[in-house]
């Protein structure tokens, strides 16, 4: 239900854009990484591994550097 939770993810979410992250991954307790968050846009139903990240270095090299 933790993981499910829209409210946890917002939580998570909001904690990274105001610190200035440029990406939040939910740990879903399997080899499967939920993204939350990526490049100043909230994320649903992407996933590391997944069809658009294969790997972490696919999801880093998609990042971009923080507006100031």
């Amino acid at each position: 239900m933790f993981v499910q939770s829209a409210s946890v993810r917002k939580v998570f979410t909001d904690l990274t854009a105001t610190t200035g992250g440029v990406c939040c991954l939910l740990d879903t307790e399997t080899e499967i990484f939920d993204i939350c968050w990526l490049n100043a846009e909230t994320f649903s139903g992407e996933t590391v591994p997944g069809a658009r990240f294969s790997h972490f270095h696919d999801l880093v090299a998609a990042w971009r550097e923080p507006a100031e």
